[in-house]
């Protein structure tokens, strides 16, 4: 039944004849329909490519990643989309270095998705409705405080609950900002440190320890920092 629908979704978003309607029931009332959200092997080889995509901007940015859009956030935008992607050799030349992958694709659907196309990130709350693409409701670039109200739940503060490709969020309440980083695994840690204008910043990659060293306490990921939300993950992961 699941297969039909993916394919009465992608008929709909491509255009191709089109005998009915594709199934944009929401139940969990979520923002996102669905047919979009992972299931099974899915969800494993999504965080895995995620995680993965994210810590290859280390070694060396890929040139496809926009340099507007370098920061905490991009990292996350860039790594979300091509997770969803086809995997295949063109794919694997645009990067320096791609750790490890023992997933196999995402199978559900691949980039750009189906129904929203690459809209994929939510920039208003409610359930989600046919139009929410039109309307601006879904789009394809969004920053942090966005990606965290509308595109992400709440997993845990205790990094032993975190899994690989989790996100560590943190608020600044005061400049009205979010910092995002992304969990590997094994205490590491990659993130975009954002610019500052004559600075276009950088990605860094460290330990658990090391980001407990921070001078800043308002960047220590515990439980007693007020400024650490916790570990996030993706909606369409839960």
């Amino acid at each position: 039944m699941k297969f039909w629908r993916l394919i009465l979704a992608i008929c709909c978003a491509s255009g191709f004849g089109i005998v009915a309607a594709p199934n944009v029931s929401d139940s969990d009332q979520d923002g996102f329909p669905d047919v979009l959200e992972l299931r099974g092997n899915d969800v494993a080889a999504f965080n895995d490519w995620f995680a993965s995509i994210s810590e290859s901007q280390y070694y060396g940015v890929s040139s496809d990643w926009a340099a507007r859009d370098r920061d905490c956030a991009g990292l996350l935008r860039y790594a979300f989309v091509n997770a969803l992607m086809p995997h295949d050799s063109k794919w694997l030349k645009k990067f320096k270095y791609l750790p490890t992958v023992v997933q196999s694709d995402v199978r559900a659907y691949s980039f750009p998705v189906p129904l929203v196309r690459k809209s994929v990130f939510r920039d208003a709350p409610g359930s989600y409705h046919p139009d929410d693409v039109m309307t601006g409701k879904l789009v394809g670039r969004v920053g942090a405080k966005y990606l965290v109200n509308y595109s992400m739940d709440f997993v845990t503060k205790d990094i032993r609950a975190a899994k690989r490709g989790d996100m560590l969020i943190f608020i600044r309440p005061k400049l009205n900002s979010y910092h995002t980083m992304v969990y590997l695994g094994n205490s590491r840690i990659v993130y975009h440190t954002g610019g500052d204008g004559e600075w276009s910043g950088e990605v860094r990659l460290l330990r658990f320890e090391t980001i407990m060293k921070h001078p800043d306490a308002a960047f220590h990921p515990v439980p007693g920092n007020p400024s650490f939300l916790g570990f996030y993950r993706w909606k369409i992961l839960q």
